[in-house]
């Protein structure tokens, strides 16, 4: 029998769920709403896909003020379902069929606080108890060479030894080994985290509700204590890479302290330097030549 694009991503989808990838088959409904909305068709069909019509998609999203790493993925996710049904013989193969639509990741967005906003975030003062849980968490993340919120959700912190904890990613399965301070542990003890079992339905369901009360609740921890930037659950992570980058880390070892499989990826998280910042490196190497 054959399959619309809608029935197929919604069967593929299913699939990846049984597979424990449950953010994977969130984002190929996501994507097949949004295209489906945007054809305004209930029912999509593999032939409503063409080069033309998937460029006038992208601008219909970015009109809309959709962020590029949004498009990105919606692109992506359509292009991987596209794909598995040309390989289940259900789509005619079209060359280059996404080639014209954008696909890649924005390196323009910085997410990583300067020092002064991150110090007032770990270190500032705030009355609420639940502000201060929230802060402790941050300085969790932070210690922790800038963990990622679903990695300090679900690690075992009882299985540290001599100091050292080592874990799997849950994004990639890369594993990683790192020293944990003691105050780390205290830290970390006065939170009280309770693991999800993220390969259940249910346990990724409340892992994302975590996350979105965590992201809600650090907004406000930012906004008592005055920092206007936006903060998320991953600017620890960015600002930790960043610092690292400033105190003349080598980017292989940023790398590998944030689990990641490729350089290109730490690349991305890193703030770009500032304009004086830029200067300064530029007077020194003209002095330099002046020296010779």
């Amino acid at each position: 029998m054959s399959l619309s694009f809608s029935q197929f991503a919604v069967k593929c989808s299913a699939q990846l769920e049984e597979d424990g990838r449950f953010s994977t088959a969130r984002l190929y409904l996501n994507a097949l709403r949004s295209f489906a909305g945007f054809i305004r068709c209930s029912e999509v069909q593999f032939t409503d896909f063409t080069r033309k019509r998937l460029i006038a998609y992208e601008h219909e999203l970015r009109y809309h003020s959709y962020c590029p790493n949004t498009i990105s993925t919606y692109m992506r996710m359509l292009r991987a379902i596209y794909n598995k049904g040309v390989d289940a013989g259900l789509a005619p193969f079209v060359h280059r069929l996404f080639h014209d639509v954008y696909t890649g990741i924005d390196i323009s967005r910085k997410r990583a606080l300067d020092f002064k906003d991150l110090k007032t975030l770990i270190c500032g003062t705030t009355e609420k108890p639940s502000l201060r849980r929230t802060q402790k968490i941050c300085a969790s993340l932070y210690s922790l060479c800038g963990m990622s919120f679903v990695d300090f959700m679900n690690v075992d912190f009882s299985t540290v030894k001599g100091g050292v904890l080592t874990y799997c990613r849950h994004k990639t399965g890369t594993s990683i080994s790192i020293s944990v301070m003691k105050r780390t542990m205290k830290l970390i003890g006065d939170i009280n985290v309770q693991r999800s079992d993220m390969r259940t339905s249910r346990g990724y369901r409340l892992y994302q509700s975590r996350l979105r009360r965590f992201n809600s609740s650090i907004s406000r921890l930012a906004l008592s204590l005055g920092i206007t930037s936006p903060v998320s659950s991953y600017t620890l992570r960015h600002s930790w890479a960043t610092a690292a980058l400033r105190r003349h880390v080598p980017i292989e070892l940023i790398s590998a302290a944030l689990g990641h499989r490729s350089i290109r990826t730490t690349q991305i998280y890193l703030s770009g330097f500032s304009a004086a910042e830029i200067g300064a490196a530029n007077s020194k190497v003209c002095r330099y030549l002046e020296a010779v």
